[in-house]
């Protein structure tokens, strides 16, 4: 099911313009006899577009509304347009109109969820003459038979693969990089490492925001774009990678995969291979198992780390035990504090709190889907605690697990609470931070590293040890202060001994 489809099945093909819904690839064609084209909307659903056309069409120009984009050529983005003339078309903003009389113009809009407002865009510049591709496809899939219709883009990415190892050579100085992060975790500071040893690498990284900031020397390209993906992966000489490598590359005899996990030296749960959890998900088995075959070596951080690994990976291979290198970061607290206190606009003296809890399996999908816990921190009393305890003015951030880093977006909070989900650097905000709230996440031990408090705030406990994850480390063994309500937190809070505190860590 691709991404028509999915439109399609949640209904937003259907326009409340009935002559709108009409519209179909015939009539486009029409149009485009007499007129110069121009796409809206550099998104997946462009494919579509280029996968019926090729470079038979020849386009005016390509326009989007996000920022991101603007300036960028579109093979960037749409897999389709890879080694196409048209892939080489920069991406414009509005003014793209400006310079065209508006009569000449055919717009194709590509956008499955904003296709009505970029209408009235286009009708107050004066432009008539557009059509919706949603809509024109939607009405080509009912004519013809479902499997005919059906979408093999799976195997389409396996036939790419194999035809890029069948004509690509590898290019010993590549590498790439993919992460949980865009540009972050383990492959963050090794990159930065790499590029003081060593100039003339292509250090390639995927990223989902083409935003993203990268140092000089980092080639960055568009994680949704697997045309790309393949091809960069392909012919790269090394992956290095902290969760596990799409199922359809291939790995090529002299290629070489490096595992970092996106976790640092110590991590509290049991995981993969040697977590009951995922022995009822068949899918993420498979996943795992594919890994283990594929991985060269793993880099881990301490002994402990490497014998949960090998559980984890169930690799027999060899261990790099070299140190955990997003773990250096954390280790620059001048230097990250005002880096973080002027992303965010604060005081240079005030204080901040960083409340980081894990996902939790979702009860109604089952136990693939994460989803956020609730948010059952009291910020006003905690903030109130920290006050009496440590004096001085508080912010709390939260961070979120990246798998669900949306989810505190929209939920209404007090002035002082900054959603820092989306920050693209964990270590940097527990580095910046003088205090740090978890519940079950791993980021408990970066932030003892460099000797923080940390508090854990658990109000589901016993539920998440008999139903989530299994411990590498009982709980109560844990050097940190346990809450299980806001009224215990508070009182941990407030009786906090550093001294004490130092020695158990």
């Amino acid at each position: 099911m691709d991404i028509i489809d999915l439109s399609i099945e949640k209904g937003k093909h259907v326009s409340s313009n009935h002559d709108l819904n009409q519209q179909t690839w015939n009539d486009f064609e029409k149009a485009a006899k007499k007129k110069k084209i121009v796409l809206f909307g550099a998104g997946a659903c462009s494919g579509c577009f280029f996968k019926e056309y090729g470079d038979q069409l020849i386009l005016e120009g390509v326009v989007d509304n996000d920022r991101r984009k603007q300036g960028l050529c579109l093979d960037e983005f749409i897999s389709e347009t890879f080694g196409l003339k048209s892939g080489k078309k920069t991406i414009s903003d509005m003014s793209l109109f400006d310079s065209h009389d508006k009569d000449e113009l055919v717009v194709l809009i590509t956008s499955v969820n904003f296709y009505e407002e970029i209408i009235l865009q286009l009708e107050q510049m004066g432009i008539q003459s557009y059509f919706v591709l949603l809509i024109m496809e939607a009405n080509r899939r009912k004519t013809l038979p479902e499997d005919i219709c059906s979408n093999d883009e799976e195997g389409e990415k396996g036939r790419f693969a194999k035809q890029c190892c069948e004509k690509e050579p590898i290019n010993r100085k590549k590498i790439f990089f993919k992460s949980y992060g865009d540009y972050a975790d383990h492959g963050k500071y090794i990159t930065e490492a790499l590029l003081n040893i060593r100039k003339d690498l292509d250090v390639v990284w995927s990223v989902d925001d083409m935003g993203t900031e990268v140092p000089e020397g980092v080639r960055k390209i568009y994680g949704r774009n697997w045309k790309l993906v393949i091809y960069e992966m392909e012919t790269d000489a090394m992956w290095i990678f902290d969760l596990p490598v799409p199922e359809y590359v291939i790995k090529r005899q002299g290629q070489l995969y490096l595992q970092t996990k996106h976790w640092a030296s110590v991590t509290l749960k049991k995981f993969y291979l040697d977590a009951s959890t995922f022995q009822a998900v068949p899918e993420k088995i498979k996943v795992w198992k594919r890994e283990k075959e594929l991985i060269d070596h793993i880099i881990t951080g301490s002994e402990f780390d490497t014998v949960s690994c090998r559980r984890g990976f169930e690799f027999q291979g060899e261990v790099l035990q070299y140190g955990s290198p997003r773990s250096d970061g954390l280790f620059h607290e001048a230097e990250n504090r005002k880096k973080v206190y002027e992303y965010y606009h604060l005081k240079k003296e005030c204080n901040v709190l960083i409340y980081a809890p894990t996902y939790r399996f979702s009860k109604t999908k089952g136990k693939t889907a994460a989803e956020s816990r609730n948010i059952g921190l009291n910020f006003h009393q905690t903030k109130k605690a920290l006050e009496t305890r440590f004096g001085g003015e508080w912010y709390i951030m939260t961070r979120l697990h990246p798998s669900v880093a949306t989810a505190f977006e929209k939920v209404e909070k007090p002035d002082f609470v900054i959603d820092a989900s989306r920050y693209g650097d964990s270590q940097e905000l527990v580095s910046a931070s003088q205090i740090l709230i978890s519940d079950f996440s791993s980021i408990m031990f970066e932030a003892a590293f460099v000797k923080k408090p940390v508090f854990l705030f658990a109000t589901d406990l016993e539920d998440y040890i008999s139903n989530e994850y299994e411990l590498l480390i009982p709980y109560d063994e844990l050097p940190f202060p346990v809450a299980e309500s806001n009224e215990e937190l508070e009182q941990r809070i407030v009786q906090f001994d550093m001294d004490s505190y130092r020695e158990k860590v």
